[in-house]
């Protein structure tokens, strides 16, 4: 029997049942993406269950319109109950509360239904069917205690849906031995701002303070705030995903942005994880696109039908100006419309149309288009992007982790399937600042020795992937027919692209009239083609050393905007400036900057801290920022501000179509603390080999 390796996580979020914003087919789409393309292990619904304040008003209703109907009838004569006749005050708070418990449970039976149950086989006997577990944290602030009451009532009904603390709840994850905390907020009230990180990393703090509970979680989860953001561990003593919303947003509290599912998938019992958003604001977005005139409608009706599709909902004055026809003739189509019945076939939907009295606008039947519209989700292929980011190499300087960028970085890129590596600049240290008197810099490593140390460095990292990936299609490839131009295609196929910038580390130099990094080009051309020709030789492989350098100069890009192979735009960025308080404040910033490129992803660095978020644009749609760290443990400079910094490297991966983001996948990978280069340990080496010199004394 095989055990499960690793576990996948589905990740859901203020559904809002009973507010304007539900959609059932929302929840249908994400739980399908659970179910059909992850196969996740269990679900967590955090926070959102139903919107407290929807219900509220709908439980008065209910009460209401019963005792109305009781005492109506009593004028009417019909057979009523006795109960609304001489009722003390505490006998109709009893009848009050008797019938608010029937209103909370058959809004649990109508729940019981919104959920797909889910069965796979069970991983521990493959004889046998499991149904997977979907959890429930409601959120004090946005379920209420009417939330959490239709969700005791719920987990009655369904015996697969279980209810945890409300606010939040350790989850011990099974067969990776890792504790997920799940928070959803509390409090009523929230500060409105434009930064995502905010109220997530409130709730984090809070729970931190309040908690009694000892030792910290692996992840938090949090919930409730319509936002995407993956934060890593480092800068912060605690790392975290957040959880998009799953309705269509008709109000905001907070600074929501994000429709859609999330999977947190953890990989095994390392600590690794990949986290991914699939986007569904696009079709929500969308939704009246999916709605088709009914069978028979005339040419007007239609052209009304269109109308309403543009705008949302429309009035006869409105109809009249814009198509042209009196309003005797716009009033009997409009009632010919109301007659139509409704109807849905193959993502089609003819919802209907009802006339709100108030406002006096024709809408189209909202019950359906929360309840039954269906809609239509993007369909395989995807065009698909991975790519792998570093920044902050800073080359030369002694607190670079260069076991970790030459041994394990190859590795991930090779294990993640990456076609692409940035470089977001800063790719040497620089003299700048007496760094080399201050001790920052390899003793004796000046500007030109940075440029070579980088090429050779890097060049390295590209070589190694290289052989990895040319030996395994060279060992498919049928030798026989092997043309100079199929192994040319062989060798760019095995080439990752490279794509750098310069960071203000490199640009310190054109203040003595250099420009940057123009050695650092040519030489690491040249590495890769030496190294490439020697390597094909050994194998007995022909080609001219003239292509291969061809191929080579082609693979490396200096960029700021590039356009990846499926077509998204991606923008590379290094501000000069700190980095802030506020998290995701320059991830933000940085991804604004892009859009007004029109560009949907943006890679950036410059502040030695890692994050990832994802953001929706009316014009773009879906876009990701990615802020990459660096490859130092720090620095004297940074230590004495009492700054500790994000180390390693990003990954992401996106799924797109027609230009369109429909997932993202982000990670972050590094390596333990490690202490940095000594020059004195350089020094003594040297001395001690040479002359037999006593070593220099250390002050510890």
């Amino acid at each position: 029997m095989e055990i499960q390796k690793g576990a996948k996580i589905g990740l859901i979020s203020r559904i809002d049942y009973g507010s304007q914003g539900f959609r059932q087919s929302l929840v249908d789409n994400g739980f399908n993406i659970f179910r059909k393309i992850e196969g996740t292990h269990f679900n967590i619904l955090v926070g959102g269950l139903v919107s407290e304040q929807d219900m509220k008003q709908n439980m008065k209703k209910y009460v209401k319109t019963k005792i109305d109907a009781e005492k109506n009838k009593k004028k009417t004569g019909e057979k009523r109950d006795d109960f609304y006749e001489n009722l003390t005050r505490e006998q109709l708070l009893s009848k009050k509360f008797t019938l608010e418990e029937e209103f909370l449970k058959d809004v649990a039976e109508k729940l019981s239904k919104v959920f797909p149950v889910i069965k796979v086989v069970d991983p521990e006997d493959p004889n046998k069917e499991k149904v997977i577990d979907l959890f429930i944290v409601t959120s004090p602030a946005f379920d209420g205690e009417i939330g959490e009451k239709i969700a005791q009532f719920l987990s009655e009904i369904r015996s697969d849906i279980r209810i945890w603390n409300s606010g939040g709840d350790k989850f011990v994850v099974k067969y990776v031995d890792k504790t997920v905390w799940v928070l959803t907020p509390t409090k009523a009230v929230w500060m409105r701002g434009d930064y995502y990180s905010t109220p997530i990393e409130r709730v984090i703090k809070d729970k931190i303070k309040q908690t009694s509970q000892q030792g910290s979680p692996d992840f938090y989860i949090v919930g409730c705030f319509g936002s995407s953001v993956h934060k890593q561990k480092g800068e912060l003593k605690y790392q975290y995903v957040s959880v998009p919303v799953c309705h269509r947003l008709e109000k905001t509290r907070v600074n929501e942005n994000q429709i859609g599912v999330s999977v947190f998938d953890v990989i095994d019992d390392s600590g690794k994880y990949l986290f991914r958003t699939y986007n569904l604001k696009d079709i929500v977005s969308q939704e009246l696109s999916f709605v088709i005139p009914p069978q028979g409608a005339s040419s007007i009706q239609k052209k009304i039908i269109e109308n309403i599709k543009s705008r949302g909902w429309t009035t006869p004055g409105i109809l009249k100006h814009n198509l042209g026809f009196t309003e005797k003739v716009i009033n009997n189509e409009l009632e010919g419309l109301k007659k139509k019945k409704t109807f849905r076939r193959n993502g089609e939907n003819w919802p209907g149309i009802f006339y709100q009295e108030k406002s006096k606008k024709y809408y189209f039947n909202l019950d359906y288009v929360q309840h039954r519209l269906k809609y239509a989700m993007p369909a395989p292929p995807f065009d698909e992007d991975r790519i792998i980011s570093f920044a902050c190499f800073h080359a030369g300087s002694v607190e670079t982790d260069y076991n970790f960028f030459l041994v394990d970085l190859p590795k991930i890129i090779l294990n993640r399937g990456v076609k692409i590596l940035i470089d977001a600049g800063d790719t040497k240290e620089g003299m700048k600042h007496n760094l080399d008197r201050k001790g920052e810099l390899i003793a004796g490593i000046n500007n030109t020795k940075q440029e070579k140390f980088a090429a050779n460095s890097i060049g390295i990292v590209i070589f190694k992937v290289f052989v990895e990936r040319f030996s395994s299609l060279y060992a498919k490839a049928d030798i026989n027919k092997l043309t100079q131009e199929k192994i040319d295609n062989l060798i760019s196929d095995s080439l990752l692209l490279f794509i750098y910038i310069l960071g203000n580390h490199d640009l310190w130099e054109t203040e003595d009239g250099h420009d940057p990094l123009e050695l650092f080009h040519v030489l690491l051309a040249r590495f890769l083609t030496d190294h490439i020709w020697q390597y094909l030789n050994s194998k007995q492989i022909k080609t001219s050393y003239e292509s291969i350098l061809k191929i080579t100069e082609k693979k490396i890009m200096r960029k700021e905007i590039f356009e990846l192979p499926s077509g998204l735009k991606m923008s590379i960025q290094h501000p000069h400036m700190a980095r802030a308080k506020t998290t995701s404040l320059r991830p933000q910033e940085m991804l604004e900057f892009g859009k007004r490129q029109n560009c949907q992803i943006t890679i950036g660095a410059n502040f030695h801290v890692s994050e990832s978020l994802n953001e929706w644009d009316m014009d773009l749609g879906q876009c990701h920022s990615q802020e990459i760290g660096t490859i130092k443990h720090g620095s004297n400079f940074e230590r004495r501000k009492m700054k500790i910094v994000d180390q390693g490297v990003g990954y992401l991966r996106v799924l797109s179509k027609d230009k369109k983001i429909y997932m993202t996948e982000s990670a972050f990978d590094g390596a333990p603390r490690k202490q940095p280069i000594d020059n004195i340990d350089i020094i003594n080496s040297y001395i001690t080999k040479e002359f037999q010199i006593e070593p220099l004394n250390k002050i510890e």
